[in-house]
């Protein structure tokens, strides 16, 4: 990646990332590929100089340029790059810690601002854990020209054709080692080779089709791989500027997000599910009058299940401000695959099919009506990426299922990561999978794959998905899925705006499951309390109607009481934990329901 950079930086003296400060246009810092390629540049000489060339360098800074350029810089430097978040709060910290004993780095790069802490952090860590140079971004990297900070390194001027060095680093060599975001368990580290990278590059290109005028913008945290390798990478190897701000300013005030896409004319953006949804309720009637989304013409929404609810609200909501669901694109990835599996493919629409919730239960995909009550609408996650391939399997046999059929999504192409850090078995059971099958093509038997934990079912050559395995909730031998259930919760009151479902075992000695859902309420605590009999109720006789299942226990709290990844997916693993353990707070403003226990704090969407 480091090679691409400096042709970039050769040939194309143009801007190449913007940065928005305060998350508006106000302050906004431009670099182009050159001031990029400086900047990096720096920072290689710097590692190759303490000898960091093969070893693992953890990467914690904030969302910013000097982010990208530290990545770069790692790159450059012929080093493994660790993407983290900074320590900063109790979960961060120790999600950082945990990075640190599992990959053992030898080195950190963050900000100053943690210098003061180092040897709190490192006494945290095991006596036999390594322990790593810590590297400041104001010690290692050039502040652009004329926005040096107090105490910072002294002002650089950047000049044409900067080269970063090139250490002749092979395709199959480590590039990154991304942790998974754990929404359904421990964070593992994922080895993503050079090859891999510019694999999913590629492949999202061909997706994305060719666009002289492209402009990207995001949000995302450029530690999740759809941050880092669905924006970053991609607008630098494709040669088109990306706007960025922070996570943090956009979950404080998502109109953020969809102004940067008015001020700068973004033609291709990104989000997960709920972002759209955060739009969709909180951008006001005033703030609607100031956007203008025509520009836009392609935006892709993953990372979580797409809800054919939560696209119709975004549409109503904003296209009067010249925003057609046309451009939008459904699409699934994950980390193993370095990110890019399935899109919707150019020309088409997207595609969403209404099914009969009874056989989807039972693992057919049945079309039913769109207006009979017990149909589930699922909306197409597109094609399978150029060179990879998609097979459906049943989890039980490792035997391929026929179309419509609801298996395991298994992945083989040039996106699949090498495995995982230091695990080989778990490695040889979810990349080198093979099919129990020796069905067409015969030359495919002994064909490596990856298996991906997910469910669901290809129709019409298109991939739809339908769920987890670890998160189905199997009840009187039907199997639900939770975030079916989770949008009828949401759909029962206004004052809801997230939810939890899982099951729970019986305690009694019968075996079966019961359904248990967390819910989180709106306003303040005395509003909370006072609606919260009410709300019960009501997500009750949702549940059931929708469900034919009656739920066991319905937990209300305050917004923030169900843990989610950095990404915004919802952890129904801790959740269900903390709520065992009584962990969880209440809209009764209990502290849980054993005693002496503290609630777990709020957390955002994505970290502060």
């Amino acid at each position: 990646m480091s090679e691409i950079l400096t042709a970039r930086a050769r040939q194309q003296p143009r801007l190449a990332f913007r940065f928005l400060p305060d998350g508006s246009g106000d302050n906004a810092v431009d670099w182009t590929y050159q001031d990029l390629a400086v900047h990096a540049g720096v920072l290689a000489e710097k590692l190759r100089r303490d000898g960091l060339t093969g070893h693992r360098v953890m990467l914690a800074l904030d969302p910013g340029l000097h982010y990208i350029a530290a990545l770069f810089g790692i790159f450059a430097a012929g080093a493994t790059a660790v993407p983290s978040f900074p320590p900063t709060g109790r979960r961060a910290t120790d999600r950082f810690l945990s990075i640190i004993r599992d990959c053992a780095p030898d080195a950190v790069i963050t900000d100053a601002r943690f210098a003061g802490r180092t040897d709190v952090l490192t006494a945290r860590l095991p006596p036999a854990t390594t322990r790593p140079v810590w590297l400041f971004v104001e010690d290692t990297v050039a502040m652009p020209h004329g926005s040096a900070r107090p105490g910072a390194a002294a002002d650089r001027t950047v000049t044409d054709g900067a080269d970063l060095p090139s250490l002749g680093a092979g395709p199959a060599t480590p590039a990154l080692l991304q942790y998974t975001s754990g929404s359904t368990g421990q964070p593992k580290g994922i080895v993503l080779t050079h090859a891999n990278l510019v694999s999913n590059c590629r492949t999202l290109e061909a997706n994305m089709g060719a666009d002289p005028e492209r402009v990207g913008c995001s949000w995302l945290p450029p530690y999740h791989d759809m941050g880092l390798m669905g924006t970053i990478m991609l607008a630098l190897h494709g040669g088109w500027p990306l706007v960025m701000l922070s996570p943090a300013h956009f979950v404080q005030r998502p109109y953020r997000w969809l102004k940067a896409i008015t001020d700068n004319k973004v033609t291709i953006s990104v989000g997960p599910n709920f972002a759209f949804d955060l739009c969709a309720e909180t951008v006001t009637d005033d703030e609607l009058a100031t956007l203008d989304l025509s520009s836009l013409r392609q935006v892709f929404c993953g990372s979580e299940p797409v809800s054919r609810a939560t696209l119709d609200r975004f549409r109503d909501r904003f296209s009067g401000c010249g925003y057609r669901e046309s451009v939008l694109i459904p699409c699934y990835g994950m980390a193993e695959a370095t990110l890019f599996v399935s899109g919707r493919a150019a020309g088409s629409t997207v595609r969403t099919e209404w099914l009969d919730r009874d056989a989807l239960e039972h693992g057919h995909a049945r079309p039913l009506s769109a207006a009979d009550r017990n149909a589930a609408a699922i909306v197409s996650c597109g094609v399978v990426a150029e060179g990879h391939e998609v097979v459906i399997v049943s989890p039980e046999t490792m035997r391929p299922l026929s179309a419509g059929r609801v298996g395991e999504i298994w992945i083989h192409g040039p996106n699949v990561a090498a495995g995982y850090l230091g695990q080989p078995e778990r490695t040889a059971d979810t990349f080198a999978a093979r099919l129990a099958s020796s069905a067409p093509p015969a030359d495919t038997s002994e064909r490596r794959y990856l298996r991906t934990g997910d469910l669901g079912f290809l129709l019409d050559g298109e991939l739809f998905i339908t769920g987890r395995i670890k998160d189905v909730i199997v009840i009187a031998g039907r199997n639900l899925y939770p975030q079916d259930i989770e949008s009828s919760v949401r759909g029962a009151h206004p004052a809801l705006r997230r939810a939890a479902a899982f099951s729970m075992d019986d305690d009694g000695d019968t075996g079966t499951e019961r359904l248990v859902i967390v819910a989180e309420i709106r306003g303040t605590a005395r509003q909370a309390a006072a609606l919260a009999a009410e709300i019960r109720d009501t997500v009750v006789a949702a549940v059931t109607a929708d469900h034919g299942v009656r739920p066991a226990d319905v937990q209300l709290g305050p917004v923030g009481v169900i843990p989610v990844t950095t990404s915004g997916k919802i952890r129904r693993d801790a959740t269900r934990s903390a709520y065992r353990q009584g962990l969880l707070a209440t809209a009764t403003a209990t502290a849980g329901h054993g005693p002496g226990r503290e609630p777990i704090p709020a957390v955002t969407g994505c970290p502060a």
